[in-house]
């Protein structure tokens, strides 16, 4: 049995139940999940329980790419359908085309497209990607209604390509697990650690983490580790998932779409916004230091070496004093009350400590 062979058979049941419906009707659809949403095991479970002999989903994994390219990924895509040719041919669209016709033989075909190494480093900007999907969407257009696309990404796909055209009416964000898939996953996770958390525990679990995948299976790990029940949301590998989460500088609108605009753990975990218009070169460069240093004690000459590395010479007393300055002026721009710092504390005898 596979490992997808262990899931429930209603998992994610509205988001899959809705991807089933539109490519039934021969259109695309984009799943959009942020960080940790569980796209992957979505995709997987989609192409492992859901295809038929009529109707096949195939899962294409671009994590399975050294690196992206065009001609790469679609050489990927054929070779996932069974294409098994030694030679590599001159025209990887035409062959994949060919490739994809004789699939279409004996039904309709789904590719199940895991964008996640497009969704690095500003790929999905870049000339390369453009050009995919403009290749895509010619593969459908060649295919009408047979051949479909479900994409799984980060964020939503860029909207100047004609391929975005054709997932406009069917975007589905994926956010928490609802109730009996997240107490499905916690029952996994404890039984796997050869534990056995009774109803209350697992609801508990459930409750911090609202179901968010991997916040669910970080309140597990951190439960599973000892922590008492209030210390979970410091817990390292929670705070791990967090900071993984931000790092992907999600937007506002993305979490409002993602049902996680009031999720606790996270705002908990978010780094503060602040209006940067009005400070200095040298301001930017100390708060820059700061949040990047989140909850640190950030040492005096490493602050100076930051904010003014070109100075060669400088007297000890006058950097310390022009440091001084510096964070009195960026407290009065970004501190609610100035005098009684939120953010930027002394440590006094060693430097500053910036708390989210």
């Amino acid at each position: 049995m596979s490992g997808w062979g262990a899931y429930p058979s209603n998992y994610r049941a509205d988001e899959v139940r809705a991807i089933i419906a539109a490519t039934k009707a021969g259109e695309c659809v984009s799943v959009v999940g942020l960080s940790g949403a569980g796209k992957s095991n979505l995709l997987g479970f989609i192409a492992d329980r859901q295809s038929t002999a009529a109707r096949r989903f195939v899962l294409i994994d671009s994590n399975r790419l050294p690196e992206f390219t065009r001609p790469a990924f679609l050489r990927l895509i054929r070779r996932t359908l069974g294409d098994t040719r030694t030679v590599e041919p001159d025209d990887e669209l035409e062959t994949l085309d060919a490739v994809i016709e004789g699939q279409l033989s004996s039904g309709t075909l789904s590719l199940l497209l895991d964008l996640s190494l497009l969704d690095r480093d500003g790929v999905m900007a870049g000339e390369s990607c453009h050009a995919l999907f403009s290749n895509l969407r010619a593969l459908r257009d060649a295919h009408k209604f047979l051949l479909t696309f479900v994409t799984a990404s980060r964020h939503a796909l860029p909207h100047d390509t004609e391929f975005t055209e054709l997932i406009h009416a069917h975007t589905i964000w994926l956010g928490c697990l609802g109730e009996s898939d997240a107490r499905w996953n916690a029952a996994r996770y404890s039984k796997r650690k050869g534990l056995a958390w009774s109803d209350a525990e697992a609801e508990i679990l459930i409750r911090l983490s609202r179901g968010y995948p991997s916040l669910l299976r970080a309140a597990c790990e951190a439960y599973a580790d000892g922590a008492a029940i209030d210390s979970i949301p410091t817990h390292p590998a929670v705070q791990a998932r967090v900071a993984e989460f931000w790092d992907d500088k999600p937007t506002d609108d993305e979490l409002r779409l993602s049902g996680l605009a009031d999720h606790p753990l996270l705002i908990a975990g978010r780094a503060p916004s602040f209006d940067t218009s009005q400070l200095t070169a040298k301001e930017n460069l100390l708060l820059n230091y700061f949040v990047a240093h989140p909850d640190a004690v950030c040492e005096k000459d490493d602050l100076i070496r930051a904010v003014w590395p070109e100075d060669k010479v400088f007297e000890r007393g006058v950097r310390d004093d022009s440091l001084a300055q510096l964070i009195r002026r960026l407290r009065e721009k970004i501190e609610p009350d100035p005098a009684n710092p939120k953010f930027i504390h002394t440590v006094p005898g060693r430097g500053y400590r910036f708390k989210r």
